[in-house]
């Protein structure tokens, strides 16, 4: 039973390779374990496997090293060789392709080694009972009790059942069966010695009528070879011959295979039936589950036995490690894991029919979609099942790697053209130790794993990728200001190696620092970021007081237009988005024509970089406004575009002017699913409505007018429909950037842009420091010209304005900052906001009011 707050006791039944996983991952979770298994001593048959690229990704999420030490021990996967019976071959596959697109590589080991592995990685402390058979258990009511053959008693919160195809946990749980028979026998053995003619990275297979062999390269100068041939049921469970008649039984084909099977001792030759079960449609009851083959035992077609029952125990940790109540984890695990292996086994089972038959036409079918099927389509098909379907509920999370949508395809294009940032920025008042910072960067990173992405470029469209961990960079900068350091991670491109997060911590005076995150949008937006900060704080803390504790990985989300409303998916969706976008292009009869800010400069589209302006409405002034807002009706967003607006016909000339204002508007609450408030991802889009600036008319009737427009749209899902036009530019974008920059400038929505979050309830202590300052700062790359974020604070407003510089330049943005909060102040103390003054003229104020500071 628990014997601590918030941790999980579990007893293991099997030390194969499920039950070692599960204790690896189990421990750091907090989980007391212990492993039962009921020989004698831990020990491994002697022949090897594979383990593919979805095991370890899984494994990965670990961080404990086993994705490093598995590569050393054994030999990395890099080609698939088809042969005939005589050793000509069909087909040779270059799979390295293959650990680029699916994030992971695949090795190949002896089995004792990857229990060495495992074992090493669950840790000195793990509890392990050898000579432990399971005979039965009882739920207790508050936990479970196993019974073992020798009358010995052990209980715990959770029995997971990982005991093998002939599992005693499962013949309680769903009666005892017999396994389904596969058809055919199969041989399997380790050699400690390596043909000359095998390449390094080569995996073999020869393909004949029912039978078939194939070795693999395990490094160290050791193979894994097995073969199979078609049988009766009851001779495959109980084979009588030796070496002699194997030998036989592949006389006739290649020398290359009697000579590997001659020169291994007969003793190290394992002699098994193929066999499976018909999948459950479910698993456990109550405290119990199951695990690996005992839960879905499958043929080897697929080479998922040992890889699925690693997939399962990394999810059950997972599952265990999220919620304090331990039966409604099992059955969370359950679900995730039910539709993967049951498409596992049923595809186990079809694909052995195809490999072990002796029918001449599928034998002639199957050797000639070898030889002539397109590479790409081969690859995908060994792929599929070696994708790491992660740990999320179907329709909440997604597997890696998966395809970018049409919005992040978008902020990833434009970023690869110039950067498009987002960045955040809290001041800390109190020591900060720069380890613990590290070391809670990378622990909140592990946490997400887009973060640990990178993104690859491909003919079907670009997809994140798992990527090989690396520390998130940290930059100290002890003698700049923030707001000096802003404008170098709005510049500053990331690695395409990854990670897609950095952090800069800046010294403002001894005991002050301000922290700065950037990522970029493809991954994060305003609320994201600010989200991060949180959580690298809270993970510091507690890195800084010596209590680090172990957080699960947050599922990687699907791209936004995967939970899009039914009306905006599908070939009804896009026309009816289409139709949106048309009405929204339509002008307001008589309306006067818009007004665009002008271009200081023109910048060619690679050449853009944002540079930043700031300013901060505080305290009463800050109050004052907000209450303002409220007394009239409208968001705070909504002033400020009315405001940037009135600073925009300043700079123009004055009024009468009308201005479209674009607005990001935050969709995660318009999406069928919404995603987990703690997960990576960007869920913004762009609204534009018109401002009109007019001699006499006050802030807040232009600001209500605004904001009728801008409900009106957001209630209409205009935002939405927007996204549908975001394809259409991607497509060809980096070819044509300096066109697609120009059409943006001259029609786009992002003449002026305004963005708003509110983080008033944004801790104010976390850790040892006292929290203040919360920011955001928007990039702007080729998607026009200028965004003013605006974060709402406590006691404070700040207006930060990411512009692309040339296009506006440092002082204009100031002056546009400055007529900007004029009208903010104007509209709250009654007076009219400062006439248009020459651009030339035009430096910010050495006066300004107390309310709007730097």
């Amino acid at each position: 039973m628990s014997t601590r707050p918030n941790s999980t006791s579990a007893i293991v039944v099997g030390a194969g390779v499920g039950g070692l996983t599960a204790a690896a991952a189990l421990r750091p979770a907090g989980a007391d374990v212990t492993l039962c298994e009921r020989a004698p001593q831990l020990r491994a048959a002697g022949f090897g496997l594979a383990v593919q690229s979805n095991a370890m990704l899984a494994l990965r999420t670990l961080d404990l090293g086993i994705e490093e030490n598995l590569l050393r021990i054994g030999g990395r996967v890099s080609t698939f060789s088809f042969r005939d019976t005589s050793g000509r071959i069909l087909r040779s596959v270059d799979v390295t392709p293959l650990d680029s697109a699916l994030g992971a590589p695949s090795v190949v080991l002896a089995r004792k080694d990857l229990h060495d592995v495992l074992l090493t990685a669950a840790g000195d402390g793990l509890r392990v009972e050898t000579g432990a058979a399971a005979e039965r258990f009882d739920d207790t009511g508050t936990g479970v009790a196993l019974h073992l053959s020798d009358g010995r008693r052990l209980e715990a919160d959770v029995l997971v059942g990982a005991d093998g195809i002939n599992s005693t946990i499962r013949a309680q749980l769903h009666g005892a069966q017999r396994p389904r028979p596969g058809g055919f026998v199969c041989w399997l053995a380790l050699a400690p010695f390596y043909p000359s003619w095998l390449r390094e990275g080569e995996s073999v297979h020869y393909w004949g009528r029912g039978r078939r062999f194939g070795l693999h390269d395990c490094g160290q100068g050791t193979i894994y070879w097995w073969a199979t041939e078609s049988v009766d049921p009851e001779l495959a469970a109980n084979w009588p011959h030796g070496k002699d008649d194997l030998l036989q039984r592949f006389s006739g084909w290649t020398p290359q295979i009697t000579d590997i099977i001659s020169a291994t001792t007969e003793s190290d030759i394992i002699t098994v039936p193929a066999l499976d079960r018909p999948p459950l449609t479910s698993w456990g009851n109550g405290p119990v589950t199951l695990l690996g083959d005992a839960a879905h035992p499958m043929l080897p077609s697929l080479g998922q036995g040992a890889n699925s029952a690693i997939e399962d125990a990394i999810v059950l940790a997972h599952a265990l490690s999220v919620t304090g109540d331990p039966r409604a984890s099992l059955r969370a695990y359950e679900r995730r894991r039910l539709p993967r292996t049951t498409e596992l086994v049923t595809g186990s089972q079809s694909l052995g029919r195809i490999e072990q038959s002796s029918s001449p036409a599928v034998v002639a079918a199957r050797a000639q979609f070898i030889r002539r099927a397109g590479n790409q389509r081969v690859l995908d098909m060994i792929s599929k099942p070696m994708t790491w379907p992660g740990f999320g509920d179907l329709g909440a999370a997604a597997a890696l790697p998966r395809r970018l949508s049409t919005l992040e395809r978008w902020h990833w294009t434009a970023d690869r053209i110039s950067p498009l940032h987002i960045c955040a920025r809290v001041r800390l008042d109190g020591p900060v130790d720069t380890a613990a910072l590290r070391l809670a960067l990378d622990a909140v990173a592990q946490r997400h794993p887009l973060i640990q992405t990178t993104v690859r470029a491909a003919r079907s469209g670009p997809s994140f990728v798992p990527a090989p961990r690396r520390p998130i960079p940290l930059r100290l900068a002890d003698t700049a200001s923030w707001v000096t350091e802003m404008d170098r991670e709005l510049a500053e491109p990331f690695d395409d190696a990854g990670p897609l997060l950095r952090a800069t911590l800046v010294t403002v005076e001894p005991g002050v620092s301000d922290l700065i995150l950037t990522s970029t949008y493809t991954v994060c937006d305003g609320i994201t970021i600010t989200e991060l900060c949180r959580q690298v704080l809270d993970s510091a803390g507690e890195t800084a007081d010596h209590r680090a504790d172990w957080h699960p990985e947050i599922p990687a989300p699907p791209g936004p237009e995967e939970l899009m409303p039914n009306g905006f998916r599908g070939i009804r969706g896009k026309l009816r988005t289409l139709g949106r976008l048309v009405a929204d292009g339509i002008p307001e009869r008589g309306a006067p024509a818009l007004k665009r800010l002008p271009a200081q400069r023109q910048v060619p589209a690679a050449a853009r970089r944002t540079r930043f302006a700031h300013r901060v409405i505080t305290g009463a002034a800050a109050q004052d406004l907000l209450a303002a807002c409220r007394e009239h009706g409208v968001s705070p967003q909504s002033a400020v575009a009315a405001a940037l607006a009135t600073a925009a016909s300043i700079e123009t000339g004055g009024a009468p002017a009308r201005f479209a204002v674009s607005v990001s508007v935050p969709f995660r609450e318009h999406l069928t699913v919404r995603p987990d408030a703690y997960a990576t991802g960007s869920y913004q889009a762009m609204v534009a409505a018109p401002v009109d600036c007019v001699p006499g008319r006050s802030l807040w009737q232009a600001a209500t007018d605004f904001d009728v427009r801008m409900r009106t749209a957001v209630d209409n899902r205009h935002h939405l429909a927007n996204l549908g036009s975001l394809g259409a530019m991607s497509a060809g974008a980096a070819r044509f950037a300096d066109r697609l920059a120009a059409v943006l400038d001259e029609r786009g929505p992002g003449n002026l842009c305004v963005s708003l979050i509110d983080t008033a309830d944004f801790p104010e202590h976390l850790g040892n420091w006292s929290v203040s300052g919360i920011q955001v700062v928007s990039g702007m790359s080729i998607s026009g010209y200028l965004m003013l974020y605006v974060t709402v604070g406590r006691d404070e407003l700040a207006l930060n304005l990411g512009h692309v510089d040339g296009i506006v330049s440092p002082d204009r943005a100031e002056s546009l900052l400055e007529n900007t909060a004029a009208a903010l102040r104007g509209a709250v103390t009654g007076s009219e906001p400062r006439s248009a003054t020459p651009p030339d003229a035009r430096r910010p104020s050495a006066d300004r009011p107390p309310w709007c500071s730097p």
